[in-house]
C-alpha cells in the first residue's frame, strides 16, 4: 500500500513537471509573439507615418517651391533697388551735365544690371555630365540657353520677370539637367548630395552685379583714347567744383591733347575757373599760357652741375607785359623768335615789331 502511494506521488510529480515544462514553451512562445507584434506595431507606426507624409508630399514640395521662388525674387528685388538707389544718387549729376553745353553736354551716366553668364554656366557645367548626350551635351551648351531666356530677365526686368524667367527655365530644363547628372538616382547619398550643390548653383545670384559707368557719346571713357577720356575728365572736374574757391594745382593738363581741344575745350574753363579761384599750372602748351591772360608766368631753368650733382635751378617770373617773360614764353613754348619768323615765312604773313 505503501508503495502504491509512492508510486502514485511520483506519477505526479512527473506529469506536473510535464505540465509546467509545456507551460514554459507556451509562454516563451507567448514572449516571442508579444515581442514579434510590438516590433511589428513599430514598423507600422513607421510606415503609417511615411504613408502620411508621402500623401502630402506633393503639396508640400509645391509650397517649398514657391517659397524658395518668392526668396529668389526678393534676391533679385534687394538688387533693383541697390540700382534704383545709384540711379537717384546720380540724377543731380545728370540734370547738371544736362544743362551744360559743348563737350560736357555729351557725357552721361549710366547705371545697369549685369549677369555675368559665362561664370554662372560655366560653375553649373562642372555640376553636370556634359559626355551625356542630350541638350547640355558638351561645353557652352548651358551658356547658349542661358543667355536666351535669363539674361534679359537678370539685366533688365523687374523681379517677377526674373522669378517667373527661373521658374520657365526649370520647368523646361531641369529633367534634361538632371539627366547629366555625375550619379544615378539609385546612389541615394551621392545624388542627394549633388542636388543639394546643384540647387544651391541654379539659385545662385554671385554673378549679378550693380555697375555705373560715364558714358561719352554713348562710349564708356574707360576706352576712350587717353587724350579723349583725359580732356574729358578734366572737363567733368572743373564743371562740378565750380563752387569751389580753394587753389587749383594742375600738372600738364594738356598731356596727350591736340592744341584744338586745348583751345576749345580747356581755355575757356580755365578762365572761367581763375576768376573764382587761383589755378596754379605746369604747362608746356602756348594756348594754356597766352590766351588764359595768365597773370603771372614763372619760368624754371635747370642747368647741369659740372660735379654730376643735382642741377642748379632758378626762376624768373612775370607777367605776358614784361618783354622779357613774353621773350621766354616764346623760345620755350613756340621755338623762338627765328621758329615764328620762318612760319611767317612759308605762310607768307608779315610780322609786325
Amino acid at each position: 500500500m505503501k508503495q502504491s502511494t509512492i508510486a502514485l506521488l511520483r506519477a505526479e510529480m512527473a506529469r506536473l513537471e510535464l505540465a509546467m515544462s509545456a507551460d514554459k514553451v507556451v509562454q516563451n512562445q507567448y514572449a516571442a509573439l508579444a515581442k514579434k507584434i510590438t516590433t511589428e506595431k513599430a514598423a507600422l507606426q513607421t510606415l503609417t507615418t511615411r504613408l502620411d507624409n508621402a500623401k502630402g508630399a506633393f503639396e508640400r514640395r509645391k509650397a517649398l517651391q514657391r517659397e524658395r521662388d518668392e526668396a529668389y525674387g526678393c534676391l533679385f528685388a534687394a538688387v533693383i533697388n541697390e540700382q534704383s538707389a545709384l540711379i537717384k544718387l546720380y540724377a543731380p549729376l545728370m540734370q547738371r551735365l544736362n544743362a551744360m553745353s559743348g563737350t560736357l553736354k555729351r557725357l552721361s551716366v549710366n547705371v545697369k544690371r549685369v549677369a555675368d553668364v559665362v561664370s554662372w554656366a560655366t560653375e553649373g557645367e562642372e555640376l553636370i555630365d556634359r559626355r551625356k548626350s542630350g541638350s547640355f551635351y558638351g561645353i557652352g551648351a548651358l551658356e547658349k540657353v542661358a543667355r536666351a531666356e535669363l539674361q534679359p530677365a537678370w539685366e533688365t526686368g523687374s523681379a517677377q520677370d526674373v522669378e517667373a524667367a527661373m521658374s520657365a527655365f526649370i520647368t523646361s530644363h531641369y529633367k534634361e539637367l538632371l539627366a547629366h547628372a555625375p550619379h544615378a538616382p539609385t546612389e541615394q547619398e551621392a545624388f542627394r548630395h549633388w542636388l543639394k550643390r546643384f540647387a544651391q548653383w541654379l539659385f545662385s545670384t554671385g554673378h549679378i552685379a550693380v555697375q555705373y559707368e560715364i558714358l561719352y557719346d554713348g562710349i564708356d571713357i574707360r576706352k576712350l583714347s587717353p587724350g579723349t577720356r583725359g580732356i574729358v575728365l578734366l572737363l567733368l572736374y572743373l564743371a562740378l567744383d565750380d563752387a569751389d574757391d580753394r587753389p587749383l594745382i594742375i600738372d600738364q593738363p594738356e598731356e596727350n591733347l591736340d592744341p584744338k581741344s586745348v583751345f576749345d575745350e580747356l581755355v575757356t574753363l580755365f578762365v572761367e575757373a581763375k576768376s573764382k579761384r587761383q589755378v596754379i599750372m605746369v604747362t608746356h602748351n602756348a594756348n594754356l599760357v597766352i590766351n588764359t591772360d595768365a597773370d603771372q608766368i614763372i619760368i624754371a631753368s635747370a642747368i647741369p652741375a659740372a660735379d654730376g650733382g643735382l642741377p642748379s635751378v632758378s626762376y624768373a617770373a612775370g607777367g605776358l607785359e614784361d618783354a622779357g617773360i613774353r621773350k621766354a614764353v616764346c623760345a620755350i613754348l613756340e621755338g623762338g623768335e627765328k621758329a615764328f619768323t620762318e612760319r611767317a615765312r612759308r605762310l607768307r604773313v608779315r610780322l609786325q615789331r
